[in-house]
């Protein structure tokens, strides 16, 4: 069935809603061609393909004209091309999150990684959501916000405290604690064994919902507690969703997750698997009017590990294109099987408990 690329309301034409990574590349480019001061961008991943091509032409034009172009990569999700010396010489300023360091203990020593995805043009545009720049995803189903008006600047101070502190170790409270402005949370995660603020957002979500709470997340590796959170709130009534691609890009987190799939349905779960391509959206909804959007993914990593961003709260309008964006998505899902779930085989089951303790790895 077709889906929708773009959501939006001609009552508030300040907020846009993508699903597909080419609506939301064609709407940025026409941002970057009308900004006039400023273009900051932080991503996880920015290839040197295709799609980082078309956004490396934009700003090479721009910088011509005068704009301050800041932009912030990861060195895991993001290789050192000759694209990134060619903007560095034109007068784009670029940082490197956190290099990796090559050591024995490769992964272990390089483990949390700035996964933010935020934009930030002239105090007047932002973008907040799931999409990294690079033509191998360009198909997969994202969720990309973008905002006309005052929560602009918030982005924008956020972004430049970000590539201030883009390399330090240990960084002060200010540069992940949560922003209040006006109806919106921002919330601003950095790696925290004990903290975790988005793990506990997520929770007040949960257990704040009455009628309906859904989860589109790509990587579903909730821990105990969560699952029990999800379990009680079926039981007090609440119609509970979750989302995610019957076969994500990351097979050991599909492997995993797939350990506790039928025992989430037997509690009342209603699990949803998308069938295009990959989803990668990372969204969740209670009671049609409180959402969250952003960054992070609904597992281990990105609560314990990663620097993520994420934007809550009540806006009439945003909520109204979340919803939308929910029914349409589901009208390309599948319901999980639990008599095919069950029927799995034992090489199968046994590779799932293999990865159990590098669950908060994956």
């Amino acid at each position: 069935m077709p889906m929708k690329t773009v959501f939006f309301n001609h009552l508030s034409p300040q907020y846009m809603l993508f699903a597909s990574p080419e609506s939301w590349i064609s709407e940025l480019l026409i941002d970057i061609q009308q900004a006039k001061k400023y273009i900051y961008i932080e991503t996880f991943r920015l290839n040197e393909d295709a799609v980082g091509k078309l956004l490396y032409h934009a700003l090479l034009d721009r910088i011509k004209d005068g704009i301050d172009i800041k932009i912030i990569v990861d060195s895991w999700g993001t290789r050192k091309t000759a694209m990134f010396d060619n903007m560095r010489n034109a007068g784009i300023k670029i940082r490197f999150f956190k290099k990796i360091v090559l050591t024995l203990a490769l992964f272990k020593n390089n483990h949390e990684r700035n996964h933010r995805k935020i934009i930030a043009i002239d105090d007047q545009i932002s973008y907040i959501g799931s999409a990294n720049f690079t033509e191998h995803s360009l198909k997969w189903r994202e969720s990309i916000l973008r905002i006309e008006g005052k929560i602009t600047p918030i982005f924008k101070r956020i972004f430049l405290d970000n590539f201030q502190s883009y390399k330090k170790r240990f960084i002060t409270r200010k540069y992940y604690k949560t922003i209040h402005y006006n109806e919106f949370d921002i919330i601003r995660e950095k790696p925290s064994i004990g903290y975790q603020q988005t793990r506990k957002y997520f929770i007040h979500l949960i257990n704040r919902a009455k009628k309906t709470l859904t989860i589109v997340t790509p990587y579903f590796l909730p821990g105990k507690s969560i699952r029990n959170q999800l379990a009680k709130a079926v039981k007090r009534g609440v119609t509970v969703t979750i989302i995610i691609p019957k076969n994500s890009d990351v097979k050991t987190a599909d492997s995993l997750r797939n350990l506790y799939l039928g025992n989430l349905y037997m509690q009342g779960v209603n699990i949803q698997y998308f069938k295009n391509e990959n989803i990668h959206a990372k969204v969740i909804m209670a009671d049609d009017d409180l959402f969250s959007i952003g960054s992070s993914n609904f597992d281990y990593r990105s609560f314990r590990y990663m620097y993520e961003i994420n934007l809550s709260g009540k806006n009439v309008s945003i909520a109204s294109l979340i919803k939308e964006y929910i029914e349409d998505t589901l009208k390309n899902c599948e319901p999980f099987n639990y008599t095919k779930w069950s029927l799995r085989s034992p090489l199968q089951k046994l590779y799932g408990i293999i990865l159990i303790p590098f669950r908060k790895l994956l």
